[in-house]
């Protein structure tokens, strides 16, 4: 849409995530690339906005390669060749790896790319340092856009609920020294209560309170999931999805307009790759020949909701369906020995049939003798469960080691120690250790938890 009102438009954006090469696959960095800078392209050429801001995670890794910084470079180029600045504060995934390091958002703000925006917050107080244009720093408390006040906080973790009183008093002295201005925009890299089910740890609406008062507009980056509350507080999601989860959720940015003080968004989607799910049960197959057989049929009548999906338009590049990331779920009891279980060969035949980027494989079967096995654990089943029933194979490895531990009495109370040690022996024989290395370890595993026996020999 082009800006046809008279107040100020702009475009909030979060969670680029650049540089994340997702399952290590080269396309899935391109595609974070690709929905940062498309985005981008919508909001200046389609909706015509004056500036934008950015909820933080620019980047995925805290080791910034030179791709990853070129392709930030180029999309933020975008909009400095179109005349709009962008506003941005530090997630936790743009923390440099030292401290004492100049990190990447200090580089592109000394640069012009964008106006990294932070507050100075000490024992008592909080204050925001305007931005010189001119003299731009390595960083600024807040910004003027176009009759907008954008201000800051950087990606503070545990430390967000404490501070934020004190944000908002500070945004509230600087309304007061500079003049009111026609909206007040916080952007912040935290997530708030109640809007991922299983999430804790988010900001209660508590502690929000003071910043409520002091704000117009609350532009949050940091969950990937697209939310808002009481047409003050917004998130607008990752651009990319980045696990099978989130491909569920809307993901995207807003277009905001101001008028007269108040407050319109519009929530765009982002051009991002599909996700699509398959979920096999293999309790009825009796041989592998069969369970195959019948997978490659399930596969097969997947499809026509597959293609459903891949023709949404924000899943389509240049209106050609894109190869999908292809979640494989393998669930139920199987009827024959798990090492007869080919996955390689299940994941074949969906890459096959569907020209899947990626076959993300999830094996949550259990096998005869493992049902077995559980049934004899302390704790039974619910021991080796995890949230969602399945069977954690880390939590039953950890029990069997232990059963098997508990049975020597010569362990006596180091039962869990022991077990702990076989996990760790058996991960280097599966990581390809060399056995010295792996006779290394044992031995000095053995002395640390049995010194005074090791003392004697």
């Amino acid at each position: 849409m082009s800006n046809s009102n008279q107040g100020p438009r702009f475009v909030h954006l979060s969670d680029a995530h650049i540089g994340h090469r997702q399952y290590g696959v080269k396309k899935r960095r391109d595609d974070m690339f690709m929905s940062f800078n498309t985005s981008i392209y919508e909001a200046v050429e389609k909706s015509d906005v004056d500036f934008a801001v950015f909820g933080g995670d620019l980047f995925h890794n805290k080791d910034v390669n030179a791709r990853a910084l070129s392709d930030a470079e180029e999309g933020l180029s975008r909009f400095e060749d179109a005349g709009v600045p962008v506003a941005a504060v530090r997630g936790n995934h743009d923390a440099n790896l030292y401290k004492e390091d100049l990190n990447w958002l200090e580089y592109l703000h000394s640069r012009g790319k964008l106006i990294l925006l932070e507050a100075d917050l000490g024992d008592e107080d909080a204050s925001f340092e305007k931005h010189d244009f001119d003299d731009p720093g390595t960083s600024s408390g807040f910004v003027d856009l176009n009759g907008v006040r954008v201000f800051g906080v950087q990606y503070l973790g545990q430390r967000t609920s404490d501070n934020l009183a004190k944000v908002a008093e500070a945004i509230e002295q600087v309304n007061e020294r500079e003049g009111e201005p026609e909206a007040t925009v916080l952007i912040g890299h935290f997530g708030v209560e109640g809007h991922i089910p299983g999430m804790s740890g988010g900001i209660s609406f508590n502690a929000l309170e003071p910043v409520e008062e002091a704000v117009d507009y609350l532009a949050l980056g940091h969950l990937h999931k697209k939310y808002s509350h009481g047409n003050w507080l917004f998130n607008p999601g990752s651009l990319e999805a980045h696990d099978t989860r989130q491909a569920r959720w809307d993901l995207g940015y807003f277009i905001v307009d101001v008028e007269d003080g108040n407050i319109d968004s519009e929530f765009h989607k982002s051009k991002r790759r599909p996700f699509f799910e398959i979920s096999f049960e293999v309790d009825a197959h009796d041989s592998p020949d069969e369970l195959e057989s019948a997978f490659a049929e399930q596969v097969e009548h997947s499809l026509s909701n597959l293609d459903k999906v891949q023709q949404k338009p924000h899943f389509q590049r240049s209106g050609e369906n894109r190869d999908p990331v292809i979640d494989l779920r393998l669930e139920g009891l199987l009827q024959f020995s798990r090492s007869r279980l080919d996955t390689g060969e299940l994941r074949d035949i969906v890459e096959e049939k569907t020209g899947a980027l990626y076959v993300n494989l999830n094996d949550a079967t259990e096998s005869k003798e493992t049902a077995s096995i559980i049934q004899e654990l302390d704790g039974g089943e619910d021991a080796v469960r995890d949230e969602q029933g399945q069977i954690d194979r880390g939590k039953l490895e950890s029990a069997v080691f232990q059963r098997l531990a508990g049975q020597d009495s010569q362990y006596g109370e180091k039962e869990e120690d022991v077990a702990e040690t076989l996990s760790v022996v058996k991960k280097s024989v599966v990581a390809g250790e060399n056995p010295e290395s792996v006779a290394e370890t044992i031995k000095k595993r053995r002395r640390d938890l049995f010194s005074q026996g090791s003392d004697q020999e």
